[in-house]
């Protein structure tokens, strides 16, 4: 915070600038005056020098109008005579183009005086010979008249023929179509037999396969049970395996040297693979149905050669 002496110069120094810009404006106020004063001075000198050039432009501008009227007042006498000496010239030509065009009619009246003897003989002529060519030309039309009669009646007459031509040829077609209907319908019975035939055959054929997938369902329902025995035996506690119902039992000629060696495969595969297996990848390897890959698989758990974990088979 500023103390009294500080306060005290600053208000001083403040003072006496104000001091000196009063001055300096004052200074300035003498300066623009003398300035006006000058600028004043020079305007009316000015004034006067461009009053006094004015004087002598329109002196001159006088002396120019004076002199351009002169030479217009000649030029329009120098028109005049021109136009006048045109008038007479024309005047004249005029008089030769009458006169030429006068004789030129003489002429051509003379002229035609002596062509139109000739022009009416080429007339009568010409009339004479056109008369010959109208004559010629009806002679003409009424031969082609009988001609086109003639044509006309041969056309009437290949028409009828290939008409009653036509007739035959499509009372033969209808007999055809009739004969080949016949046919075709003989055909359709026919084939309609042996579709039936087939149907029942297939209808036979797809009972059949129904009634065999329906048993290999029924097989892998008991398989199924079997397995969940198995694990809820597993769980309990009791033996490895439980022995599966006798009415699910494999009998023992669906055990096959060919089954025997897929399982032996089978084992081969899983110790090669100690990571263990899918069922999917096991029935891809082996060409053989998931059904029977499973039941497979738990013989083998069965004889303690193979376990399950989750999803995946490992060897023992």
């Amino acid at each position: 915070m500023p103390t009294r002496e500080e306060m005290r110069g600053l208000a001083e120094e403040i003072i006496g600038s104000y001091a000196d810009r009063v001055a300096g404006i004052a200074q300035l106020g003498e300066t623009v005056k003398l300035d006006l004063k000058g600028f004043h001075d020079s305007r009316t000198a000015m004034s006067k020098e461009l009053r006094t050039d004015l004087a002598k432009v329109r002196l001159a501008l006088a002396e120019d109008d004076r002199q351009r009227q002169s030479e217009a007042r000649e030029f329009m006498g120098e028109l005049g005579r021109a136009v006048a000496e045109g008038k007479a010239t024309v005047k004249s030509l005029l008089k030769e183009l009458d006169n030429a065009h006068q004789a030129m009619s003489t002429q051509i009246r003379a002229d035609l005086a002596k062509v139109l003897p000739a022009l009416a003989e080429d007339d009568r002529q010409r009339q004479s010979e056109a008369r010959e060519f109208i004559g010629e030309l009806g002679r003409a039309v009424a031969q082609g008249k009988a001609a086109v009669k003639i044509l006309l009646g041969e056309f009437d007459s290949a028409h009828n023929a290939m008409s009653r031509e036509m007739k035959a040829t499509l009372a033969r077609g209808r007999q055809i179509l009739a004969k080949e209907e016949k046919e075709r319908q003989g055909q359709a019975r026919q084939f309609m037999g042996e579709l039936g035939r087939k149907v029942t055959e297939g209808k036979t054929a797809t009972q059949a396969q129904l009634r065999k997938l329906a048993e290999e369902q029924a097989g892998a329902r008991d398989e199924w049970q079997i397995l969940t025995s198995t694990l809820q035996a597993q769980r309990v506690g009791a033996a490895v395996a439980a022995k599966p119902p006798e009415a699910v039992a494999v009998p023992a000629e669906e055990i096959t040297p060919e089954t025997d060696d897929i399982q032996n495969r089978a084992f081969e595969y899983l110790a090669n693979h100690p990571d263990g297996t899918k069922l999917v990848e096991l029935e891809k390897e082996f060409g053989v149905s998931r059904i029977e890959m499973a039941r497979l698989l738990k013989d083998l758990m069965g004889e303690n050669k193979v376990e399950k974990r989750e999803l995946l088979y490992f060897a023992i």
